[in-house]
């Protein structure tokens, strides 16, 4: 499973954010600590603000900060709401426009997506506060 960089760089922003409580970060700030894209990674606040994950303002006093507790975060929530194709995984890609002469007794797109099952299931376990206080555990 390969997720993209807008789920990365929604996981380090948290975590950022979570290592910082109280405080109004710049994303300029957590851009330079990751050394990513700031224009990136505005659109990732973007998302995570308008759903609520996350408070942002604007102007000289503004910043970004969490907009619950680490503990309310779930790392499979952020997934879901980052990917915004995450059953391609198990979607059958036809060889050169081809249909697939498998299709009917393949059994791999069921076993991808019991698979894609249970890593969200593991992820809908961990909080952003596990990621912050327990490193060694993940």
């Amino acid at each position: 499973m390969r997720l993209t960089l807008y789920t990365d760089y929604s996981i380090r922003a948290l975590v950022y954010l979570g290592q910082n409580p109280g405080r109004r970060v710049a994303i300029q700030e957590i851009a330079d600590t990751h050394g990513i894209s700031q224009s990136h990674l505005v659109k990732v606040v973007n998302r995570l603000s308008n759903n609520g994950i996350i408070l942002a303002r604007r102007g000289r006093s503004g910043g970004v900060e969490l907009a619950v507790t680490a503990h309310e975060i779930f790392v499979g929530d952020i997934v879901r709401l980052m990917e915004t194709d995450l059953h391609a995984i198990v979607a059958c890609v036809p060889a050169r426009g081809q249909p697939c002469v498998l299709a009917d007794a393949c059994r791999l797109r069921g076993l991808f997506s019991k698979s894609l099952n249970a890593f969200m299931a593991v992820l809908d376990r961990v909080t952003l506060h596990d990621l912050i206080l327990d490193h060694k555990k993940y």
